[in-house]
């Protein structure tokens, strides 16, 4: 796995296993059966909190020869994508975090070439569709563009649910049913603010020692 500068840190727990599917399953499909011996050039779209971070980690983890490169994170450099395509795979995540950079843009569209010409393997994830992005380099939206696109079905309120209580087993703790139900009907239902909810509440519950009612979600979030 590459290693880069900056505390990037691939989590390698990362796995399609514990991906909630919803109505994926076909892209799920697609992406396990993905090889290293095959040049494949697969982009990965849809909303925040729709998984695209996660299926990108776990592409890279899938394999021991995968570089891994989160874009939306601060002070990266285009030079980092510089041999980049001496790997047989590489995993780029939120690329619209950059793509409205000419400097990036052009790294990003030789690196394609140069992944492309080496017979490696792409697997890009973003916000939106490549025709929507904010790209004005008009070559790399027209590559974007040629590559295997998918959009990620977001999931269903039930399958929030599910998640929801299945990350709060994964801390030791245990969120009923009627508890996860309040959540979902009375904040937020992006996963990304029930997920921070749901940490708030693991440190109120260690901290007062008490169970994750009605009664603690309410005091802790105030809804």
């Amino acid at each position: 796995m590459q290693q880069l500068p900056l505390n990037i840190v691939l989590d390698q727990e990362v796995d399609f296993a514990a991906y909630l599917i919803g109505k994926n399953h076909f892209l799920i499909d697609f992406l396990k059966s993905l090889s290293l011996d095959k040049s494949e050039f697969v982009y990965l779209w849809g909303d925040a909190g729709s998984g695209k971070s996660h299926l990108i980690q776990a592409m890279a983890n899938r394999f021991q020869e995968a570089a891994f490169l989160p874009l939306a994170e601060p002070e990266l450099v285009p030079e980092m994508l510089l041999g980049m395509e001496s790997f047989p795979l590489v995993c780029i995540d939120d690329i619209d975090a950059v793509v409205a950079d000419s400097a990036w843009a052009e790294g990003l569209f030789h690196l394609y070439n140069r992944i492309k010409d080496a017979g490696g393997s792409l697997v890009i994830s973003a916000n939106a569709p490549p025709t929507d992005l904010a790209i004005e380099l008009a070559d790399l939206q027209s590559r974007l563009s040629a590559m295997t696109v998918f959009k990620i079905q977001p999931l269903s309120d039930n399958d929030k649910q599910v998640l929801l209580q299945q990350k709060a087993a994964a801390k030791g703790l245990t969120l009923g049913s009627e508890v996860a139900q309040y959540m979902m009907s009375r904040s937020s239902r992006d996963l990304h603010h029930l997920m921070r909810a749901l940490d708030r509440l693991d440190t109120a519950s260690l901290i007062s020692q008490r169970k994750i009612t009605v009664p603690l979600v309410k005091d802790v979030l105030k809804i």
